[in-house]
């Protein structure tokens, strides 16, 4: 009867040892894969949805400006000495407005960004602060003739003069800072002049996005981020993670275009990554070791490197951060080479100096783009600025910190800076003295941080993660010891017959008997 009840016992929690071996190795995982996927992916239903429609949080954006301590000195050749002014703080909301849904498991949607000035977080900065600051617009269109048809600059240079309102004694500006950042700065295109003609009809035919046509249609408005202010940038085509979430957030068209060609590159045109408002969960077992996003102001999408786990808010998160070789010269990271121009700067062709970004392909002028401060430039740069750069990577990096189970950004911050070129020109009373160099505008610092809620949210969820972990685990050791018991109870209730064993030196000493030889 014992032998009886062993072997039932031992066949139930064998079979259970066999359950949960397979509940262990896949039944949870895929259970918890499917419930996270529920709740991340772009669907009416899943808990996700509104938070990416629309941000619950404002974003803060930072805008320090570089204002010029010496502008008559600079015009005379000398070194630019710059005081960087700011932060000017404004609350940044994100709305996005689904177009509808594609094949390949895709969404369309435009985004939408407004600012609005924080008073308070600006401290003793105002919106009205007069400063002086590098004429992006004057060298860009100066730079620009120069590089197409520079028989005409010098009357290019004269109409330039109509254009900003007969004040362009250098090549420097005074203006108040809610005129540069959204408002906008007049460019008057009223006169009886053919040069000028030229320049605001070549704006008419392929006008950059920060140039804003006046209402009267007589000149055009020129702001750094009017652009971006409570107008629906987009279409994007994305990956809703529905089929399978570790695809989320992924950016496969723009505009109805699969790549940009602005580049003539198929490499650098390809749209990789997320728009950074949502990202996939990691899985544990292959964590990337980039992630990427695309940037449609700078037609190109960046990656930021894996740098390891680190604990935040109390909870562990993967922290990637944008490395050297994002901006890096053709001779540091060959893949870059495509993103070069030439005839960019006075003595390089777009790819010598490190941590800098000609965006005149993307926006059709010769803005570039840093890092703050120049950080992971080259140092040739820097040594432009007699005064007034100092990069700091705690104040200059660009870097997210990732939850892992479910791709939620839990903190970061794209921290990017806007230059131009300033050229020595002989033939033009403005820059007849200048030094050549890259002249800093200003940088902006767009980040975010979770709210207490969605911090809750999260730990809620990863608790909930450790007790299925935990579940999972001490399932698995109780069948085990059960068929462990059962096996050792099997064997002693003598239900198993013993095996009989051969002593093998019995054997070989043991007498022969005698063997018995017939006669023949």
């Amino acid at each position: 009867m014992l032998g009886k009840h062993s072997k039932l016992f031992f066949f139930i929690s064998f079979c259970a040892l066999i359950v949960a071996i397979v509940l262990a190795s896949w039944g949870f995982p895929k259970i918890v894969k499917r419930q996270v996927q529920k709740n991340v992916q772009i669907e009416n239903s899943s808990k996700m949805f509104e938070k990416w429609r629309k941000l619950p949080m404002p974003l803060t954006f930072k805008v320090y400006v570089f204002n010029i301590s010496n502008p008559e000195e600079v015009s005379e050749g000398e070194k630019p000495r710059l005081q960087e002014i700011g932060p000017y703080v404004y609350k940044e909301y994100r709305e996005k407005t689904v177009l509808g849904y594609g094949e390949n498991d895709t969404i369309k949607y435009t985004l939408k960004k407004s600012f609005v000035f924080d008073a308070q977080a600006s401290g003793t900065l105002s919106e009205h602060d007069e400063l002086t600051v590098i004429n992006l617009t004057y060298m860009g269109v100066i730079l620009t003739v120069n590089g197409m048809m520079p028989a005409i600059l010098g009357s290019v240079n004269k109409a330039l003069e109509i254009f900003f309102g007969n004040n362009l004694t250098d090549p420097f500006m005074r203006v108040k800072v809610k005129d540069l950042l959204f408002d906008g700065i007049f460019l008057n295109c009223e006169a009886d002049n053919s040069a000028l003609s030229l320049v605001c009809g070549t704006l008419r035919a392929k006008r950059p996005t920060t140039m804003r046509l006046a209402d009267d249609g007589k000149g055009y408005y020129f702001s750094m981020f009017g652009h971006w202010n409570n107008t629906p940038l987009g279409p994007f085509d994305m990956v809703r993670g529905t089929e399978n979430v570790y695809e989320l957030g992924h950016i496969v068209g723009y505009k109805d275009r699969r790549t940009m060609k602005e580049w003539g590159d198929p490499y650098c045109g390809m749209i990789n990554g997320s728009d950074s408002s949502i990202f996939p969960p990691i899985d544990e077992n292959n964590v990337p070791q980039k992630l990427y996003t695309y940037d449609p102001d700078i037609c190109r999408s960046l990656s930021v490197d894996l740098m390891g786990k680190r604990s935040i808010f109390n909870m562990s998160a993967y922290y990637y951060e944008l490395t050297e070789t994002a901006l890096a010269s053709k001779s540091v990271n060959p893949s870059n080479k495509c993103f070069c121009r030439k005839n960019w700067s006075g003595s390089h062709d777009g790819c010598l100096l490190m941590g800098v970004l000609n965006l005149m392909p993307c926006q059709g002028a010769p803005a570039l783009i840093s890092l703050p401060h120049f950080y992971l430039a080259s140092e040739e740069v820097r040594e432009y600025i007699y005064y007034g750069l100092s990069p700091d990577k705690e104040k200059h990096k660009s870097f997210i910190y990732l939850d892992p189970v479910t791709g939620v950004v839990m903190k970061g911050a794209q921290r990017i800076q806007f230059n131009i070129e300033l050229r020595n020109m002989g033939n033009l009373p403005q820059l007849a003295k200048v030094r050549t160099g890259i002249f800093p505008l200003l940088w902006f610092d767009e980040g975010a941080e979770i709210t207490e809620s969605i911090k809750e949210e999260l730990r809620h969820s990863h608790t909930l993660l450790g007790y299925v972990e935990t579940v999972r685990w001490t399932i698995l050791v109780i069948a085990f010891a059960a068929a462990l018991i059962s096996g050792v109870a099997l064997a002693r209730s003598g239900a198993v017959p013993h095996c009989r064993r051969n002593n093998s030196i019995n054997f070989i000493t043991r007498p022969s008997k005698p063997t018995s030889l017939s006669k023949h």
